[in-house]
C-alpha cells in the first residue's frame, strides 16, 4: 500500500481495533465540522459510552492516531452513516486501518496470510511474538527498544485483534476460520481501490485483499459473481482484465449501498 506508515506504535497495538467504539462514534459524526470540533464533542458527552474518563481519553487519542478523519477516512465515516451493519463496516474499518498502520498490515497481510496459505492449523503467542521480533529487527536495525513484557503484549493482542476480526478463533490456541468477506463490504473496497489504482489488474492483483486472507482467484471468483448478479462488469479473457463499477467514487458507492 502506498500510505502514510506511521512508525511501530505498542500502544496502538495494545489498544486494538476498538471496533465498537470507533463505530458508534462515527455514527454519530458530523461530517459537516472538523475532525477536531467532533473529538472534542466526544470527549464532552461520551456520546461512545465509554466505561471511564480515562478510557475515553485513550479512544479519542486512538482516533486522532489511527485515522486521517478531515480527508481520506471520511469515506470510513460515511460508511457508518449509511446503514450497514457492524460486521460491514469492520471489514471497511480493517483496510482503512491498515493503510496507516504497519504493523497490523504485516502481521495480517504478510505472516497470517502466509500461515493460511502453508496451511498451519494452530497459532500460538509464542508464534507471533516471533514475528514480532523479526519485525522490530528490521524496523530498529536490529536494535529494538520495546521490553519483554511489551513485546508479548503486543504479540498477543495482534492475535486478539485478527480474532476481532473474524480472521481467527479460539483463545490460548487460534484456528482460522472460513471467513467471507460481506458483499457490500467487497464493493465498498473495490469502490476505494479502484479510485485510488485506476486499474483493474492492479486492484485484483493487490495485497490489500491479504488482508481477509483472500487470493487473487478468490477475488476474481467473487468478481465473476457479482457480475453474474448484474452489480457489476467483470470480464476475463486471458490476461485481459477489464472491472467497471456503476460508480464515480466511493462516495456515490456508499450512498448506493445505503440500506
Amino acid at each position: 500500500m502506498a500510505e502514510v506508515d506511521r512508525e511501530l506504535s505498542s500502544f496502538l497495538a495494545i489498544k486494538g481495533p476498538l471496533v465498537e467504539e470507533t463505530y458508534r462514534a462515527f455514527r454519530d459524526w458530523d461530517l459537516s465540522v472538523s475532525a477536531k470540533e467532533n473529538l472534542k464533542l466526544i470527549k464532552e458527552t461520551n456520546s461512545i459510552g465509554a466505561s471511564s474518563n480515562a478510557w475515553l481519553r485513550d479512544v479519542l487519542f486512538v482516533l486522532s492516531r489511527r485515522y486521517d478523519l478531515d480527508a481520506g477516512d471520511k469515506t470510513l465515516i460515511q460508511f457508518a452513516q449509511s446503514g450497514v451493519s457492524l460486521d460491514e463496516w469492520r471489514a471497511a474499518q480493517l483496510w482503512h486501518i491498515a493503510r496507516h498502520d504497519k504493523l497490523l498490515r504485516i502481521f495480517i497481510g504478510d505472516w497470517l496470510y502466509d500461515k493460511r496459505e502453508k496451511d498451519f492449523a494452530v497459532l500460538t503467542a509464542e508464534a507471533a511474538k516471533e514475528f514480532l521480533f523479526k519485525a522490530l529487527e528490521v524496523q530498529f536495525n536490529g536494535k529494538c527498544d520495546w521490553s519483554p513484557t511489551t513485546i508479548a503484549r503486543v504479540a498477543s493482542r495482534l492475535l486478539t485483534t485478527a480474532t476481532e476480526f473474524h480472521l481467527l478463533r479460539g483463545k490460548t490456541k487460534r484456528e482460522f476460520v472460513a471467513y467471507h468477506l460481506p458483499e457490500r463490504s467487497f464493493i465498498y473496497l473495490l469502490c476505494a481501490m479502484m479510485e485510488r489504482e485506476s486499474s483493474t489488474t492492479r486492484v485484483i492483483h493487490s495485497p490489500d485483499w491479504r488482508l481477509f486472507l483472500m487470493t487473487v482467484q478468490a477475488v476474481e471468483d467473487e468478481l465473476l459473481r457479482l457480475h453474474q448478479y448484474g452489480k457489476l462488469r467483470f470480464e476475463r479473457a486471458g490476461s485481459l482484465l477489464e472491472l467497471t463499477l456503476p460508480y464515480s467514487d466511493t462516495a456515490e458507492c456508499v450512498r448506493s449501498l445505503a440500506s
